[in-house]
């Protein structure tokens, strides 16, 4: 598939998520999919494999709030989105959550083979929408002098 195609794919997962598609979303990953979370451990979430673990997760997360690709780029085997992401932070399995709205951006890097993803790695600032959404106190991320 050429980069084009790619891209669809992706904008295509995007909305499946977005709109809680979990037939679509399915049809989209790999049998054997990974999604990571750079930089989250595995005992927290930061590696999902394959594509009935990661659709078992999906039907656990809360409203993934609004997603909007700001920037996208492809080439015959990778994808490469830009979003940006605003909801209220509810929480996971992992941690609690505040109902404050955030708003942030993530990039999000695809390998996609035969039309479906077979890796994904997200790359996103979770201090910054934990600072946001109240859990994290900014003042005590400042230089103290």
């Amino acid at each position: 598939m050429g980069s084009k195609e790619n891209i669809k794919v992706v904008q295509e997962l995007v909305k499946a998520v977005s709109d809680r598609d979990e037939s679509r979303y399915g049809q989209l990953l790999a049998e054997d999919a990974t999604i990571r979370v750079a930089g989250v451990p595995r005992a927290l979430g930061g590696v999902t494999q394959g594509r009935e673990a990661i659709l078992a997760n999906f039907r656990q997360l809360p409203d993934p709030g609004q997603a909007e690709i700001r920037s996208i780029f492809a080439d015959d085997n990778h994808v490469c989105a830009i979003l940006k992401i605003a909801g209220s932070f509810t929480g996971n399995q992992h941690f609690r959550g505040s109902g404050k709205p955030f708003n942030t951006y993530e990039a999000m890097v695809f390998d996609i083979q035969g039309g479906r993803v077979r890796e994904q790695t997200v790359y996103m600032n979770f201090l910054d929408v934990y600072v946001q959404a109240g859990l994290v106190p900014l003042s005590t991320l400042t230089a103290q002098g």
